[in-house]
């Protein structure tokens, strides 16, 4: 990992300026002369800390009653009593910065032994300044089911993963955590228009004392918009033999209503969505069938799935289009003009249908079909759904 290599480098560094600071007899010279005969600090751990380092240590020697370490070129020291055979000091109000700890253990005669050394990077104000929580790059939520995106994480920062809260869809608030090694984020009970919040946590080292949280983060995820009643089979409002008028949230103009104030929903094929004219019913001009829905800024991509047609022979035209706003579809003429419209696609041959288009606002879409039919002419339609455009 990144991260390991990054304090392995600290470490060396560190490693490297003790070796040169024991063979520095003249930048460092000893107070008093040891006494080979006396045990020694045989442990000498120097854990980091937010301003502040913790020193422990083993002693060997029963006969030694107290070890003193020096630091800041043996400007500042404490005199640390042996416990059970070891030492523990705790040393604040230090800067960030790299320090190294010097230690030598005195018994009750005032013997003392050979100087160790060990040394560590304290940090500070700076780096808790530089740690960031991780970035939300896209969430999308359909029903109680939501997919996040996160970026990329630096693993030489000392991010350890992110925390996640949130509601579920009995009220209660669950926390998940994300590790640094994934990016997507996957939850199936989120409650549908609550909130939630992450943060990241980090540990400079893998000797820190500290675990460090970033402040948290509110995010609403992104909702996709999802088609009612959209999919074979179709739900009638009203229907009258073969004939319909497909039910909420479809709107259907009396224009595509050419069967007996009925239209746009056909018994045949499983209760299709089926636009008809021609074969003893009226012709059709500007016929229109859409819905309203919300929408939140986003690039989308409208799917329509069409099991037969034949408009590839309509020469006035049958568009699936998306316009902005809640006011339907414009003419067949003014489809590719229009200043409402933001997605159309001419149908042509049966097959899958995409519609990409941008939405940057949040808004109300109308999305459908409208069509001039003058002859014998059909659009037989199993499904129609929304997604994110890649």
């Amino acid at each position: 990992m990144k991260f390991k290599i990054n304090y392995a480098i600290r470490l060396l560094f560190v490693s490297l300026v003790l070796g040169v600071l024991s063979c520095g007899s003249e930048e460092y010279p000893d107070v008093n002369k040891y006494d080979e005969s006396l045990g020694e600090v045989k442990s000498f751990v120097v854990r980091p800390g937010l301003n502040m380092v913790l020193i422990e240590g083993v002693i060997d020697d029963p006969n030694i009653s107290e070890v003193i370490i020096h630091w800041d070129n043996q400007a500042e020291s404490v005199t640390v009593p042996v416990s059970d055979g070891s030492i523990s000091v705790q040393i604040d109000n230090l800067q960030e910065k790299l320090y190294v700890f010097e230690a030598k253990a005195v018994d009750a005669q005032g013997k003392s032994s050979e100087i160790i050394r060990a040394g560590t990077e304290v940090y500070g104000a700076t780096y808790v300044e530089s740690i960031k929580n991780r970035t939300i790059l896209s969430s999308s939520l359909e029903e109680s089911s939501l997919s996040i995106s996160f970026a990329l994480t630096d693993e030489t920062s000392g991010i350890l993963g992110t925390e996640l809260i949130y509601t579920n869809n009995e009220g209660e608030e669950k926390e998940v955590t994300i590790s640094t090694n994934r990016d997507l984020l996957n939850i199936s009970d989120f409650m549908s228009g609550s909130t939630l919040k992450h943060r990241s946590y980090y540990m400079y080292s893998p000797l820190s004392l500290d675990t460090l949280y970033t402040d948290y983060t509110n995010h609403k995820p992104f909702v996709l918009p999802v088609l009612q009643n959209a999919a074979v089979p179709y739900v009638a409002s009203e229907t009258s033999g073969r004939w319909g008028t497909l039910g909420e949230p479809w709107i259907t103009n009396d224009a595509a209503k050419n069967h007996g104030g009925l239209g746009g929903w056909d018994q045949k094929n499983g209760n299709i969505f089926n636009l008809e004219s021609g074969w003893g019913s009226p012709y059709i001009v500007d016929g229109k069938i859409y819905q309203v829905i919300d929408a939140q800024p986003a690039n989308y991509r409208l799917t329509v799935e069409v099991l037969n047609t034949n408009h590839n022979s309509n020469t006035d035209g049958a568009y699936f289009v998306i316009t902005k706003g809640n006011g339907g579809l414009p003419n067949v003429a003014d489809v590719e003009t229009a200043p409402e419209v933001i997605g159309y696609q001419r149908i042509g041959a049966a097959g899958t249908y995409t519609v990409d288009f941008v939405l940057d606002e949040s808004s109300e879409i109308s999305i459908g079909e409208v069509a001039t039919q003058n002859g014998n002419l059909y659009c037989n339609i199993t499904s129609w759904s929304l997604g994110l455009a890649n």
